[in-house]
Formats: C-alpha cells, sequence, structure tokens
C-alpha cells in the first residue's frame, strides 16, 4: 500500500480516472486477468507485512493447497482408514536422478509459490538433502541438509527461518520456513535420506525402528494459468536482499502497521453487572485497526470466558467469541505477542486485524457470568478504509466441544473410537486465516495425534490434509515447551504429556486459504488416552457479505465454568457402587524425591489406557504421599485398596484423617502386580478426607513404584 491507501481513500477524480483505465483494460482483454508484471519473490515478501491485503480477495487469484506425509491409507470419509495414524516416509514417488535415490514430495505445475514447510524427523543423522527443481530443469536450483535449508538460516534469517521451541532439543523441534518460493512453470522438491530403507507405499505399519522417519507439510500457492510469476533464482534472492531485510525486521518487531495512520479512538471501558453489556458504534467508510481492554474480576479466567465480545458491520454480525479467546488467551493470561495479537502480563490484551466496513460497525460487549466485571484501557481505534468489490468482513467464530468423550478402543491403522471435530464451516466466499485451541487435558496422554483436513470448495477429499496437530501449529513431538513466534505459538504446553492447560495458535499470511463457494476445516479427536476433556477452537477469516457462517454462538459453553483442575471433571467421590479411581484422587503432597502422576495400568489385549492409576514413583525410605478424597457424608465404611507395586519387598504404613489402618505391611512380588488390601472398618468424614501411604523400605524394590489403582468402600 501506498502511504495515502493506509487509508484505502483516493480523490475523485483518480477514482474516475481508475475506473475508465480498467474498464478498457477489462475490454481489451476480453475479462481475463492481466498483470503488469510477473508476481516476483519480491512481491510475496512484501506482502507479507501488508496487513490490507488480506481484507481484500486475493488478486491475482490463487487458491491453497498442501502437499504432506499423510497416511496415504486415508481415502475418504466413512473408512476407519479415515483416521490412520502413522503419517510418516509417505512420499508421491521415488526417482532416480543422477544416480541418486530421490524420494518426491512436492510436484505441482506452475504459476505457483512455496509459502509454508513444516518438517520433523525421527532417528536423523542430519545426512538427508532436499532439493528443489524449477521449471524441468535436471539440476536444482536448491540443494542442501534438510534442517539448513527449513530451519537453519540457509536461505534467509529469523523469522522466516525457525524451529520452535527453543526450549526443546533440536531435533524433536518442528522446523519452519516461510521464505516464499515462486515458481513460473514447474516446481519438484524431493528428499535424499540414507537413512530411510524405503518409501511407504499405502501400507499402515510402521518403519523399522532404526529407519529415519520423516514428517513434513509444505503449503503453496496455485495460480489462476492467466498469471505470470517469475521462478526463484539463487540470484534473486540476492538481488532481493533489502525488501527482504526489511520484512525480516517488521515481522521480527510485529510492526503494528499504525504509525502515521489519522485514528479515531472510541472508550469500550466500564462496570459489566452479570447479564450486562455494553456497545459503541462507529460510522462511515472506516475499518477497525486495532481493538485494546483489559478485564478485572473476582475470578478473572471465568471472566475471561464467559465476557464475550460480538461485532457487526453494516448490519451483519460476523464475531462472537468470549474475549479470552478471541484475544487468543484462552482463559489463562499468558504473555505472548504475534504477529496479530498480543497479551501483556498485567492482563492488557489486543488484536491488530484490520476490520473494514462500508457504512456501519457496531461493537458489543456482554457479561454472561454470574460476576460483576471491569472492563479497563478499552478502546478501539480505527481508520478511514476504501471499501472495494473485492473487500472482505472480518470474522471470528468460537465454541466448546464440553467434556467430550475420547475414546477407548484406538489403533493406529485407525480402527477405534475417533471422530472429527469441526472448527470452521462458512458458505459462501472469503478467506480462511487463522486459528488457536484452548483445552484441558484429564490425562497425561498426547490428545493431539489427529490431523487437519481442510476441504475447500466442495472438493470431494481435502486438499490439506495433515500429518498431527502439533505439526499444524508447528512444533513436533507433543512436545510441551513454551515457544511465541509471529505466525505461531503455544504459549502454554502445560496439557500437552500431563493433565492441565494448553493454548496453540496458527496465524496465516501468505497461507492464509481463498475460498469461493465453501469451506470446511476439521481436525481429528485422536487422544492416545481414554478420558474426558475441554476442547474450544476459535476461528479467524474474512468474508464477503453474502457469506454463511456454520458456527453459531456457543452461548452455554461461554457460560461452562471452565476447568482449572482435574477434580472439576473427575471430583474424587464414590460412585454408585462405592468405588473411587485411584487417579481421581488429589495429590496434595509428596515428599523427598518422589514424585506422583496418572499413569496406565496394563490390561493384557486392551488398549494400554483402558485402566489408569495414581502412580508414586522415586520413592525413597521415609517418603510419604498424602491424597484427598470427597464424601458426600459421615459414615462408617468397609474400606479396600487395589494397589499395584513393582517387583522385589516393600514396605509400608497406610492411614487415613490421622489414624492409623496398616502399620509395617509388607509386599514381595517377582514382577509388577497389583493385589487388594484389606483395611478394615473406617470412618469418613463429610467433605475431603486424606489418604496417607509412608514408605518405611523401598531398598529390595527394583522399580520404585507404588499405584493407587482403586478405593472400594463398602456402607457398614
Amino acid at each position: 500500500m501506498n502511504s495515502k491507501n493506509q487509508f484505502r481513500v483516493m480523490k475523485p477524480l483518480n477514482k474516475i480516472l481508475q475506473l475508465s483505465a480498467l474498464v478498457l483494460l477489462l475490454l481489451a482483454t476480453k475479462g481475463c486477468f492481466v498483470r503488469e508484471h510477473a508476481v516476483r519473490l519480491e512481491d510475496l515478501v512484501t506482502e507479507m507485512t501488508d496487513r490490507g491485503a488480506l481484507t481484500e480477495f486475493p488478486d491475482p487469484p490463487y487458491v491453497c493447497k498442501q502437499f504432506s506425509s499423510y497416511n496415504r491409507t486415508s481415502v475418504k470419509p466413512g473408512d476407519y482408514t479415515w483416521f490412520a495414524n502413522l503419517d510418516n516416509n509417505y512420499f508421491i514417488r521415488v526417482e532416480e536422478n543422477q544416480g541418486r535415490r530421490e524420494f518426491v514430495l512436492f510436484d505441482a505445475e506452475g504459476p505457483g509459490a512455496v509459502v509454508r514447510f513444516w518438517a520433523t524427523f525421527s532417528n536423523y543423522k542430519k545426512t538427508g538433502i532436499l532439493r528443489f527443481y524449477f521449471d524441468n530443469e535436471t539440476d536444482p536450483r536448491i540443494e542442501g541438509e534438510a534442517m539448513d535449508i527449513i530451519s537453519g538460516g540457509k536461505l534467509v534469517d529469523w523469522p522466516l527461518s525457525f524451529s520452535v521451541s527453543e526450549e526443546t532439543e533440536y531435533l524433536r523441534r518442528g522446523h519452519n520456513l516461510y521464505l516464499p518460493i515462486p515458481y513460473g512453470k514447474h516446481l519438484k522438491i524431493t528428499y535424499e535420506s540414507p537413512g530411510i530403507k524405503e518409501a511407504r507405499d499405502g501400507v499402515d505399519e510402521a518403519p523399522h525402528r532404526n529407519s529415519e522417519q520423516f514428517y513434513y507439510q509444505i503449503n503453496y500457492r496455485s495460480y489462476d494459468p492467466s498469471v505470470k510469476v517469475e521462478t526463484f533464482s539463487m540470484e534473486q534472492l540476492e538481488s532481493s536482499a533489502e525488501v527482504i531485510e526489511e520484512t525480516l525486521e517488521k515481522i521480527g518487531n510485529r510492526d503494528r502497521g499504525l504509525e502515521g495512520v489519522d485514528l479515531e479512538t472510541l472508550d469500550l471501558s466500564g462496570m459489566l453487572g452479570p447479564g450486562e453489556e455494553k456497545e459503541v458504534s462507529l460510522e462511515g467508510e472506516k475499518a477497525v485497526r486495532k481493538l485494546q481492554l483489559k478485564i478485572s474480576a473476582a475470578d478473572l479466567p471465568q471472566a475471561l470466558r464467559s465476557t464475550v465480545i460480538e461485532i457487526a458491520f453494516d448490519g451483519k454480525r460476523t464475531v462472537w467469541a468470549p474475549v479470552g479467546d478471541f484475544f487468543a488467551t484462552g482463559y489463562q493470561i499468558i504473555p505472548a505477542a504475534t504477529w496479530y495479537h498480543e497479551v501483556q502480563a498485567d492482563g492488557t490484551l489486543s488484536v491488530y486485524w484490520i476490520m473494514p466496513f462500508r457504512e456501519k460497525a457496531v461493537i458489543r460487549l456482554k457479561n454472561l457470568g454470574q460476576q460483576e466485571v471491569k472492563i479497563e484501557n478499552a478502546e478501539l481505534d480505527a481508520s478511514a478504509w476504501e471499501w472495494t468489490e473485492r473487500t472482505m468482513y472480518f470474522g471470528s467464530s468460537w465454541y466448546q466441544n464440553t467434556r467430550i468423550d475420547t475414546g477407548l478402543e484406538k489403533d493406529r491403522d485407525g480402527h477405534g473410537e475417533f471422530y472429527d471435530v469441526e472448527y470452521a464451516r462458512l458458505e459462501g466466499k472469503g478467506v480462511y486465516v487463522g486459528d488457536a485451541v484452548a483445552l484441558f487435558n484429564c490425562s497425561p496422554a498426547w490428545w493431539g495425534e489427529g490431523d487437519e483436513k481442510i476441504f475447500v470448495d466442495n472438493e470431494p477429499f481435502p486438499s490439506h490434509f495433515g500429518t498431527g496437530t502439533e505439526d499444524y501449529y508447528g512444533y513436533a513431538w507433543c512436545r510441551p515447551e513454551p515457544f511465541v513466534h509471529p505466525f505461531i505459538a503455544q504459549p502454554d504446553g502445560s496439557g500437552n504429556l500431563s493433565v492441565g492447560y494448553t493454548l496453540d495458535m496458527r496465524f496465516r499470511v501468505l497461507d492464509a486459504i481463498p475460498f469461493r463457494e465453501k469451506l470446511q476445516f476439521d481436525m481429528e479427536m485422536w487422544h492416545w488416552g481414554y478420558t474426558i476433556m475441554n476442547h474450544a477452537p476459535v476461528t479467524y477469516w474474512y468474508i464477503m457479505p453474502e457469506t454463511e457462517i456454520g458456527i453459531s454462538p456457543d452461548i452455554e459453553g461461554a457460560k461452562e465454568p471452565v476447568v482449572l483442575h482435574r477434580e472439576q471433571i473427575f471430583p474424587p467421590v464414590m460412585d454408585q457402587d462405592g468405588i473411587i479411581q485411584g487417579e481421581d484422587l488429589v495429590v496434595e503432597e509428596t515428599t523427598g524425591n518422589s514424585m506422583a502422576r496418572i499413569r496406565p495400568v496394563p490390561v493384557p489385549g486392551k488398549p494400554k489406557w483402558t485402566r489408569s492409576m495414581m502412580a508414586w514413583n522415586n520413592i525413597g525410605n521415609g517418603d510419604l504421599i498424602r491424597l484427598r478424597f470427597d464424601s458426600e457424608k459421615t459414615g462408617k465404611y468397609g474400606l479396600e485398596l487395589l494397589l499395584l507395586s513393582g517387583e522385589g519387598k516393600v514396605r509400608f504404613s497406610i492411614s487415613l484423617n490421622g489414624k492409623t489402618l496398616l502399620s509395617g505391611y509388607t509386599l514381595d512380588t517377582s514382577a509388577p502386580e497389583e493385589k487388594w488390601i484389606s483395611l478394615g472398618a473406617v470412618d469418613l468424614s463429610e467433605g475431603p478426607n486424606q489418604l496417607e501411604i509412608k514408605m518405611l523400605d523401598s531398598e529390595q524394590m527394583q522399580r520404585r513404584l507404588f499405584g493407587v489403582d482403586i478405593l472400594q468402600f463398602e456402607k457398614y
């Protein structure tokens, strides 16, 4: 955009002249698209920081697609193979080039451009070679070790070449390249590695455990054939150095594009009692450029979820989401700053999506909760903006999959209790530009094995079929370590391999997905464990005025109490049979170096997570664990415990509510096994009760592991 076009405003005479020129051009070309010059590398790089570009339907037109190593046994919805999991070492074909065995990852006719390349590896020795063959040439213009090219800065520096998280072991990271790589006629990308014994050919079985495993996703634009694209070259990369450096600086610094812009500011601050709302409106041909606010409440997490933002442009509501989710922080304040959002440590939330409208915008905050909420530092900044025939409304939808069952029976070939979770459904014309998911995982097993499946314009098979939820969000291997990058972020991954909260997000720039008739975005629910969880996606998009939004406002989901502790979903109380599951006990204390966490109980012939327990490990003599459970009333009960002990001899004592029930009890097993132990009659208090186990002697235990599987009560 030129400086005046920050506001997309032109003088009437300029409009007339430009319109006349456009009419003559269309007549001369019989309606075909014509561009003054070819799409070049520097054009694409410049587009990355043009915040207004996403507000208009693409010109020149393109579609966005993806090549990936998804499991090729997944052929059609309805078949069990639709959820097949093993997503590595699948390639288009194997070729021999100049005596080399090369696996073809990408093969596309031009004109087009690669706009995102993600990859990760297992058993990788850093000997894999990527080659980019342009326009049917026999020699590659890009060649080098895979990690060097993707994340090592061989082509471009951070933030367009990087790996995440920096806290993760390097070989367990997700490796990302966002440098656009244009091609005019054709592009083929191959991979050569001695570590891969053979490519997989639709057979759903894991490679040999010593074989290299290669996972990849490559997003690319395919332009209309009438568009001229200048093919990438190293000389072109060098000549574009100044533009690239400027772009790196803008993206790295999260340039908000507001310097020098004449802004109109409205105040949204105020108090909102339960059920109350506050709104402001703007009139004229304008665009919202920034939204900022801070929420204060006695229960802040609940306020972030139960206070919702609703925006209508020209009478059409396109935004409805809880404030915390809309501002990409879920229901926890976690400082982070991406290209489109910022969360400050003091709780101030900001978004920088440009939101154009022709005549009027109404922004409304509603308190759906049961507490008073204070809205402060709340500002809306807007500027003049020219609405054209390609301009679109900004939109965002949210809903929560509340207490969903992740399923028990599972197999990596796709057999089992799997299903797709809907992220977005849009009927009409627009561009998909990003999403985030906030969830609470009640199992220490990985929740995100599922793949994204994005159908564009009623295609029978998704043009985007992924390799795992963490891969979609740019990281890898279920890792919990946090990271924040301008385009992808995981501010909190506590719930990835543990019980807890996770927040992931991805914002699109060149990899935005245009659609002309429909977009359907599904994400597989593929959890390693058998549990209940809350899972809430928020999506962001631009749409033409006539486009219909498939996700309706989830008022009940926004009112639902947010989950901060597992016991909110699995309370530690007796069921109708007098049973409390060990994994539902609340760990109040462990001493020494001992630790407690939920672990699976092995069940022969059954899935790993058929049963779970509260495992206590790394136990030393004198260590103790205190576990809490709740009783609805006072009473006398008989109590039996089902305990798991590691191989060897162990001696321990057990007490309940300070009363010793078992003193110096010895278990001696030749292998890890479970045993029932009777503790006789016990008195329960109404409310919390405390079970304490003290280890007296664990020196002869081979694995310092002790598990509480079941508490069985019988009313006297």
